[in-house]
């Protein structure tokens, strides 16, 4: 069976290559829809694992574009946090499965088993009782660093109007380094540009004492190139000021989502 998995986030897409090459399938991995898109004009795909939030267009975009160029193909939406957004969507339809994260091998064996067996679109949503529910997504502990009190607030006020509930602020780096050896928060998000201590050199010191623990970079456009390298020592991803706050938003749940993930998956002996 030739397997596609379309994925931003390389620890995924690493998981789920090593699991479905062992039970013997053809994989290919692809890190977003653009390239899912260009892969099956030119290769057959039998099923595809796809994220549903994905940055440019999602995984609900991507499948439709994906369907129309063969309609054959099935697919398995992984999500978060969003499963009540496919029970009322596309889902409806009877053309793909749901999995929520954190999934396990017995649940992606069961799934290329049920596809094998009636090598035709899957109709059920997989609800997996360990995934990544609303209360551990949105009771993570966040610290926010920003030397212009007016972005704090923006943030924060984001946050809050997602549902995020512990979000912890500071001026400088050097209150952003002390808050973190404290409590040890599941995602920080700082400037890039902030007295003190930069915004590079917390995102060195996170990764040294807690590497599951996820950063996003504000920057500037004139330090793009700044955060481009951030994200190369182990940034999640990078926000240009001015920033929207729905990518914020989306950016936020996503680095959290990885963040849990990792702990999971390290927690399996």
């Amino acid at each position: 069976m030739k397997v596609l998995i379309v994925d931003d986030d390389k620890v995924i897409r690493d998981y789920l290559i090593e699991i479905i090459e062992n039970m013997g399938h053809s994989v290919i991995a692809v890190s977003n829809g653009y390239e899912a898109i260009d892969h099956i004009r030119q290769h057959g795909v039998n099923l595809a694992y796809i994220d549903i939030n994905m940055p440019g267009i999602d995984g609900l975009q991507t499948l439709t574009r994906m369907r129309q160029i063969d309609p054959k193909v099935s697919a398995v939406m992984i999500t978060g946090d969003d499963l009540e957004r496919l029970e009322k969507g596309p889902l409806q339809k009877g053309v793909y499965v749901g999995l929520t994260k954190p999934f396990t091998e017995a649940q992606i064996k069961e799934i290329n088993d049920a596809y094998e067996n009636i090598k035709g679109p899957l109709e059920f949503v997989y609800d997996n009782p360990n995934a990544l529910d609303r209360e551990k997504m949105y009771g993570a502990n966040i610290l926010v660093a920003d030397d212009e009190k007016n972005i704090l607030d923006i943030i924060v006020n984001a946050l809050d109007s997602d549902g995020f509930c512990n979000v912890d602020t500071v001026l400088n780096g050097e209150e952003a380094i002390e808050s973190f050896n404290k409590k040890k928060h599941d995602l920080i998000i700082t400037d890039i540009v902030m007295p003190k201590v930069t915004g590079m050199e917390i995102l060195r010191h996170v990764k040294a004492i807690s590497n599951s623990s996820q950063v996003i970079i504000i920057t500037a456009n004139a330090n793009k190139d700044t955060a481009i390298a951030a994200v190369r020592l182990g940034a999640y991803d990078y926000i240009e000021k001015p920033f929207d706050l729905d990518t914020l938003q989306r950016i936020t749940k996503m680095a959290i989502e990885r963040k849990l993930l990792i702990d999971r998956t390290d927690s399996i002996p």
